[in-house]
């Protein structure tokens, strides 16, 4: 039970940045979903993982909002790989993210050192 309630914490915390995350990760070139799973994965030393249930979903309304392209490309004799690039628009929605992400990180950095301070006054 308590595990639970841990990990759904996470994942509260992890569901407002994956777009952040899958924007950053395409700055650098076309991938496919796999792909962007075992960097975001290896560059963060695991702790921050995503599922394809969830990176699916993400990488489709990305797209679907203008944010993300994407190309099939066909592997081997049966197989097509989905790569994802970011658009123009993209590329300026990932910097209103990170500008929002930095006033909340900084807000919350903000409000950590308030209340240790206060908690070692008392």
């Amino acid at each position: 039970m308590i595990m639970a309630k841990k990990i759904r914490r996470h994942n509260n915390i992890k569901h407002g940045t994956i777009e952040l995350v899958l924007l950053l990760l395409l700055q650098s070139g076309r991938k496919y979903g796999y792909q962007l799973a075992q960097e975001l994965s290896e560059h963060t030393s695991s702790q921050y993982e995503l599922k394809e249930t969830t990176m699916y979903p993400t990488l489709y309304r990305l797209s679907q909002n203008g944010y993300l392209d994407s190309e099939q490309v066909k592997v081997g004799e049966r197989r097509t790989r989905v790569y994802y690039y970011i658009t123009d628009s993209g590329r300026q929605y990932l910097q209103e993210l990170l500008t929002e992400y930095k006033v909340i990180s900084g807000a919350i950095e903000q409000l950590l050192s308030y209340t240790e301070s206060e908690n070692k006054d008392s």
